[in-house]
């Protein structure tokens, strides 16, 4: 369905829920994005978001490769 504008740069507060979420019967907390933000940091990674109403949304997860010193 897409996030609108307005809501993106919220999503990743905690308890946030678009407009749309919120005036629908979607059901959540609000905590999953929060906290999948929180476990990619933790991992040095970062999250992207790309949406349009009525299309969709991507979430893209960059996380750095871990390569061992001998």
């Amino acid at each position: 369905m897409g996030i609108a504008g307005d809501d993106i740069p919220h999503l990743f507060e905690r308890f946030y829920r678009g407009q749309q979420a919120s005036r629908s019967s979607i059901p959540g907390t609000g905590l999953g994005l929060a906290i999948s933000k929180e476990i990619i940091e933790f991992h040095r990674g970062d999250i992207e978001v790309q949406s349009q109403i009525d299309i969709g949304t991507n979430f893209i997860v960059n996380l750095p490769i871990h390569k061992e010193v001998s």
